[in-house]
């Protein structure tokens, strides 16, 4: 990871530490300590300061390393804890643990930061509106699925719909069953219908 990236990456991090109640104190506990945190090939690299902060760290060795899947920042905002559970371990587990707690609990508070640029009561309106926008934008992928679905099973009969497979395979058994019946029924009236020798 270039040295900017990284910078940036360790200054939004700390930005949200700042933000996170208690993150720090739990981090400076382990003040000195190096780690590693990588998605997917790119990592950063870093050391817990004193006040429990991020710093850069040139570490070549770190205590632990965590590992998440390289789309993790694009499924983060939706699926939170579940990317963070995909996480793998390498190094000081308790470091490891204390991290992934720290990581899991961080929140962006968008209308704190910008109400420093608006105000406080505009930072609520658009931070609500955003939100608003966000509701709906997932509400409306969730009946364009729906309607896409239905299109699928019903209009365009590429699917079947679960109710239709199962009365189908019900039919198939009861015919099925029938056919046994039938073939019986004529062995039994093929064996009467020879002559006894």
């Amino acid at each position: 990871m270039s040295a900017l990236l990284a910078a940036t990456a360790l200054k939004l991090l700390n930005h949200l530490l700042a933000q996170t109640p208690g993150g720090q104190e739990k981090l400076a506990a382990y003040a000195g300590r190096h780690a590693r945190l990588a998605v997917g090939a790119v990592g950063v690299a870093f050391a817990i300061a004193p006040d429990g902060t991020l710093a850069e760290s040139a570490e070549s060795i770190p205590s632990v390393t965590l590992r998440l899947p390289a789309d993790a920042l694009l499924r983060l905002p939706h699926q939170g804890e579940g990317v963070l559970r995909e996480a793998r371990i390498e190094g000081d587990a308790a470091l490891a643990e204390t991290l992934g707690q720290v990581l899991r609990s961080l929140r962006w508070d968008a209308a704190e930061d910008l109400s420093r640029v608006v105000g406080d009561v505009a930072a609520e309106r658009v931070v609500g509106s955003a939100r608003s926008m966000l509701s709906a934008g997932g509400d409306l992928a969730s009946r364009f699925a729906n309607a896409g679905s239905e299109y699928v099973a019903d209009e365009a009969q590429m699917l079947i719909r679960p109710a239709a497979s199962v009365a189908f395979a019900s039919d198939v058994d009861t015919l099925r069953d029938d056919f046994s019946r039938l073939q019986k029924r004529i062995e039994l009236l093929e064996r009467r219908a020879q002559p006894k020798s």
